[in-house]
């Protein structure tokens, strides 16, 4: 009778185990689905909004660098706080035109001279190339070399002028002839030149060349007539292009336009939303509540002290840079060293890109290796990045920062490279850490909390 009442295990402790399994496979596969669905939206959000997205980016960031200036105003000098952000707007508008005007004209000047120096460098890697490798080496990557050029002069773009070389004799004729004259010799082919020339008579050859220009009038007229319904058409999808640039262009300056309201409300605030939130949340249970704002005053927290050290950490990173790169005599040295110093706003990114392109700048630049075989300037460069690089890790960033991420610098380039593929382009990779640190103090979170706890009930 008791063997009849007990029960009686249905599942083996294996099939069991195996149950267990199953279910949390099927957990983290639902997890994988929820997660993707997230960044795919995300993505699209970012792809439909980006220029409000960025407006508020940019605003915010500026917010968070700018709010502590705001608070010594109100503080030190006794001003009210409409009365600190009208003047923390006079002292940024005052050093950004007086920066623009001691060194804007100069940054100007040497990004065009850069970019029109970095468009010949592909010769310059190919002649040395030449020179260098064997043939053998050189003819199987010399296929590689030519799309390499076609696609730095899609980067870069290449000016086409075509300049008219010819003998002495006929330079000589053709300096006589007229403006349009010209112009109608230009448009023959080798062989009507040959016969322009051969001509004897300059009233002959003028008779010529007016001909030409009939016949050239007529072809064009008669092309005009035949195609005249595809040059409708495309003359439509110009005029539609351009209606759309246009569009484009006062939405990009609207959102320009905008940041610096933003920017006014975001300083102007007082309101603690947080608290507003946990007030809001109040029909959920305490234990959830507390979850909740929990996260977002840790994600509050990460976003500010990284968008703030990383700001500050970019702007004195760029200063070092552009001082380190022109007393090492690298050209452009200004330019480049505000840019690298701006782009590591993404961590690592404005040094992987500053190490490239000052080796090939002191590689190709006039004076440079290429020429004088001399690496003064690549020495005095790498001196300057790692000076630069030794008082941002173990100074700048523990004194600005501190430990407020905790990543592994490992873990810090994945999510880079992660965040700015799902959300696509740069505004992912500058929100790359701070979503990777959430994600991490969520798990954390969920772990401690409610996996744990499950495990000690049963």
């Amino acid at each position: 009778m008791n063997d009849y009442n007990s029960n009686p295990t249905i599942l083996s402790n294996r099939q069991r185990k195996f149950l267990g399994f199953v279910a949390c496979f099927a957990g983290a596969l639902l997890l994988g689905c929820l997660f993707t669905a997230v960044i795919l939206i995300l993505n699209r959000a970012f792809v439909l909004f980006g220029g409000v997205i960025w407006s508020l980016a940019i605003s915010g960031m500026l917010a968070i660098l700018l709010r502590p200036i705001v608070g010594i105003f109100e503080e030190k000098v006794k001003l009210r706080r409409l009365s600190s952000i009208l003047l923390l707007y006079v002292l940024v508008l005052a050093t950004a035109g007086s920066a623009t005007w001691f060194f804007g004209g100069k940054v100007i000047y040497q990004t065009k001279e850069f970019l029109g120096t970095a468009a010949d460098w592909p010769e310059q890697l190919e002649e040395k190339a030449k020179e260098s490798l064997p043939p053998e080496t050189w003819e199987s990557i010399s296929g590689q070399v030519e799309a390499f050029k076609e696609y730095w002069e899609g980067i870069l773009g290449k000016e086409n002028n075509t300049v008219l070389v010819l003998p002495e004799p006929e330079q000589e004729i053709y300096d006589t002839l007229g403006i349009n004259q010209r112009e109608t010799f230009r448009l023959l082919d080798s062989d009507e030149r040959h016969a322009f020339f051969a001509i004897k008579g300059k009233a002959l050859q003028i008779e010529y060349l007016n001909r030409k220009a009939t016949e050239i009038h007529n072809r064009a007229m008669e092309t005009i007539e035949k195609q005249g319904g595809e040059i409708a058409e495309k003359s439509a999808a110009v005029i539609k292009s351009a209606w759309s640039s246009l569009l484009s262009f006062f939405a990009q300056m609207t959102y320009l336009a905008v940041i610096p309201i933003y920017l006014f409300y975001f300083l102007s605030s007082n309101r603690n939303l947080l608290d507003e939130l946990e007030k809001e949340l109040s029909f959920l249970s305490t234990s959830l509540k507390d979850d909740i704002v929990f996260l977002i005053r840790e994600f509050v927290v990460i976003l500010v002290s990284f968008f703030r050290g990383q700001l500050l950490i970019g702007l004195l990173m760029g200063v070092g840079y552009a001082v380190g790169f022109s007393i090492s005599g690298l050209k452009f040295g200004i330019t480049l060293g505000l840019l690298f110093g701006l782009l590591n706003i993404v961590p690592y990114l404005g040094s992987i890109v500053g190490i490239i392109t000052a080796l090939l700048v002191a590689y190709f630049q006039p004076g440079g290796i290429v020429e004088t075989g001399q690496w003064n300037v690549l020495l005095g460069c790498g001196i300057s990045f790692v000076i630069i690089q030794v008082i941002e890790s173990y100074y700048l960033t523990p004194k600005i920062m501190g430990q407020q991420t905790g990543l592994h610098p490992v873990v810090v380039m994945v999510s880079i490279f992660f965040w700015g593929t799902a959300l696509g382009g740069i505004l992912g990779m500058i929100f790359g850490i701070p979503l990777t640190a959430f994600i991490i103090v969520l798990w954390r979170l969920l772990c401690r909390k409610y996996f744990q706890r499950s495990v000690s009930h049963q």
